[in-house]
């Protein structure tokens, strides 16, 4: 039996949720009859307290955290306390593994860290549970597949990855019980979140799914899909523990319609058995009305679309999304045939933007009619084809990682200015709805105008 400490360093103002890939490690090594406690910082900053506290309670054997691009700098910070701490109250070393999507794209960053012992790359469920068995068994295993290990001093085993796990059933039901669920709950309005899948087919030049389609390249299938009988008894388990909290239930997937055939099995079990509105992402291209009609039979209230670029050239050239206009446009005007509310992704700030590109993208949100807009500003992560292009032409801030891509950027393009991105971000929604539904322009300018007021986020939850 081995003690794993696991750290949730999330920093994101919005969508404060719960980390399913750190739930669903810690209910296998559970499985496993390991014990796993967790620090989260997604309501409150941790404290030195907290973590003396769980240290020396706890005594953990091994401390593995996860860490987006956005969260790297604070999960650093933490794991450097956590070291300093347990030397000073257990008088000895404590392992620390750094897994997630930054440690996978670019290994060599966390690795160098003295804070970090360990780099687990890619899927961490099984490899992870391979090294809390080997230290609960007293032998430290350095031949873990997609583990990096030190080793010695400036010594490194960079071990291989293995293949992908290609029956997602196998996986046990995320442990929400590690979290305090019921606080997540309480602040996202009784919204209960869910992956039915692993993976994405399309090479987009900003998301990492295109570096990991060609990382994982003959180890196996990177798309995946659960059954629709497993989807439905991990909801049936949320609604067991957390009975009338569990309001809405939405998918992360990037695209839940991939899968026809589990689209119409879903969409014929779901009401029978569950009957609790929820919410997807689809894309423009790889759905049909017909497929929308089985999910609004099946109680989807709404969906979420990316129109991301109106300009044509950069949409296709640069972010390659192979969308024509018409395919996005009949998308959301299908979805409101059937019944379906419609939710438009976009960003501004992209490479090769202009006020004229983004102008196009709010004229193609107008025709398209969302009956809510979201609007991001562009950030390039590494390991995507966006961020060499823009560390070709030297548009990179150096040494900066925006905390939130709802208010800033790592990039400076020649065309226009981060304040202005900034401005015309916030009028974003005004822009698409002044002529539609002036009422929401004014309310859309009303919320981004007290949306960087700190608590705001927090009491607009209550209030909505």
């Amino acid at each position: 039996m081995t003690k794993i400490l696991l750290i949730y360093p999330n920093i994101v103002e919005s969508p404060k949720d719960i980390s399913l890939g750190l739930a669903t490690i810690s209910a296998l090594l559970k499985k496993h009859n390991h014990k796993v406690q967790l620090l989260d910082s997604t309501f409150h900053k941790i404290t030195e307290q907290e973590i003396k506290h769980k240290l020396k309670t706890f005594k953990p054997d091994l401390v593995g955290i996860t860490a987006a691009t956005n969260d790297l700098h604070y999960a650093i910070h933490l794991c450097k306390q956590i070291k300093n701490i347990n030397k000073q109250i257990n008088n000895k070393n404590i392992p620390i593994i750094c897994g997630g999507y930054h440690a996978t794209i670019a290994p060599e960053d966390i690795i160098k860290q003295d804070c970090f012992d360990m780099v687990c790359i890619g899927e961490g469920e099984e490899p992870i549970l391979e090294l809390a068995n080997s230290i609960g068994k007293g032998k430290f295993n350095t031949n873990i597949k997609n583990i990096w290990f030190k080793v010695g001093e400036n010594k490194v085993k960079r071990n291989s990855l293995r293949p992908l796990q290609q029956n997602l059933d196998k996986l046990p039901f995320p442990d929400r019980d590690l979290f305090n669920y019921k606080h997540y709950l309480n602040y996202n309005k009784g919204i209960a979140t869910l992956i039915a899948s692993k993976g994405c087919p399309f090479g987009c030049a900003y998301c990492i799914n295109n570096f990991l389609l060609k990382k994982y390249k003959k180890l196996g299938k990177y798309l995946r899909f659960r059954t629709a009988d497993s989807i439905i008894k991990e909801i049936k388990q949320i609604k067991n523990k957390f009975g009338g909290m569990i309001k809405e239930i939405e998918f992360y997937d990037d695209t839940f319609t991939l899968n026809k055939t589990l689209v119409k099995e879903f969409s014929e079990k779901y009401p029978k058995q569950i009957g609790i509105p929820f919410n997807i992402n689809i894309r423009a291209g790889s759905v049909t009305k017909q497929d929308l009609q089985h999910l609004k039979n099946a109680g989807c209230y709404r969906v979420s679309i990316g129109i991301e670029s109106g300009d044509e050239f950069i949409r296709n050239k640069i972010m390659k999304r192979n969308q024509t206009d018409k395919q996005i446009i009949n998308t959301f005007m299908w979805a409101k045939e059937v019944g379906l509310q419609t939710y438009s992704f976009n960003m501004v700030g992209l490479p090769h933007e202009t006020k004229k590109t983004i102008r196009a993208t709010i004229e193609l949100n107008k025709k398209c009619k969302p009956d809510f807009v979201g609007v991001s500003i562009f950030n390039a992560y590494k390991g995507t084809e966006l961020y060499t292009l823009c560390e070709k032409n030297n548009w990179l801030i150096k040494d900066k990682t925006a905390k939130s891509y709802f208010q800033s950027t790592n990039i400076k393009l020649p065309t226009i200015s981060i304040k202005e991105l900034k401005k015309i971000r916030d009028r974003f929604g005004f822009e698409v709805y002044k002529e539609s539904r002036p009422i929401r322009a004014y309310l859309d300018l009303f919320d981004k105008s007290f949306i960087k007021i700190p608590g705001y986020l927090k009491a607009r939850s209550l209030i909505t």
